[in-house]
């Protein structure tokens, strides 16, 4: 049987839902959502990503501590989203809810973080087995997954401390409040979905990348050579189209 929520908390998740929805359609619109948890829950850092098909993630806007680890942010944009629990669990189809990073670990994880060949740091004390270089050591984190259509996905990275029991009240919170803010960040890109999309690249840039050699490579071989030009490893490639090294080396 499930505990009955305190009255306390019951009123700071009113608060805050009342506050996710005044900020819809407006500009800041994540920045007053960051604002708004930040009086419920202690989380330490919030970043924000837009995941889309064929596509590296974006960063829509980070907040508190996460703008202290910018070099980790772009590594993670770079290159080792490819093995990042979210991004696989994207792939195959996540259903949108809050989760802590560990419920997200496929059964394959352990082998993906081995073959890889990223630089990253492998560590036993950290929830995923693995660190960014440049992302911050000992944290947890918690990811409110929220589905946009077009199979889009935004990505809500709450950090917390490993010790202590912040990472417990957050998870709490931030799962009695997920209906609320998934329909009201729903609604927003209802709003602004294409100003994001338009302000994340260069337009001009992004079509010849994404047109290069259509007239004499296959499908395969294109998204091969565009991997190739990002700059990922022969075993990176393999991992994120899901083919075999061999077949990779002789595209």
């Amino acid at each position: 049987m499930t505990a009955p929520i305190p009255s306390a908390t019951m009123d700071r998740i009113s608060v805050a839902a009342a506050g996710i929805v005044e900020a819809i359609g407006s500009d800041g619109f994540f920045a007053k959502i960051a604002e708004m948890l930040e009086q419920c829950i202690p989380y330490e850092a919030l970043i924000v990503f837009l995941y889309r098909e064929n596509s590296a993630p974006i960063m829509l806007d980070c907040f508190k501590d996460a703008r202290n680890f910018q070099t980790g942010l772009e590594n993670y944009l770079r290159y080792t989203y490819v093995i990042n629990p979210v991004y696989r669990a994207y792939l195959e189809g996540v259903v949108p809810n809050t989760y802590l990073i560990a419920e997200l670990l496929s059964p394959r994880h352990t082998d993906q973080i081995a073959t890889s060949g990223l630089d990253i740091r492998v560590e036993d004390n950290e929830a995923i087995g693995y660190r960014t270089p440049g992302w911050p050591k000992n944290k947890t984190e918690i990811l409110t997954l929220i589905g946009l259509p077009e199979n889009k996905l935004i990505e809500l990275n709450f950090m917390t401390a490993q010790t202590g029991g912040g990472t417990a009240q957050c998870h709490a919170f931030l799962k009695s409040i997920f209906p609320v803010l998934s329909s009201a960040v729903v609604k927003h890109f209802e709003f602004f979905g294409d100003n994001i999309e338009v302000s994340s690249a260069n337009p001009s840039q992004e079509y010849w990348f994404q047109s290069f050699g259509e007239d004499i490579l296959t499908t395969r071989e294109r998204s091969v050579v565009k991997m190739i030009l990002t700059g990922y490893s022969s075993n990176a490639i393999a991992l994120r189209l899901e083919i075999s090294l061999p077949t990779v080396k002789s595209h």
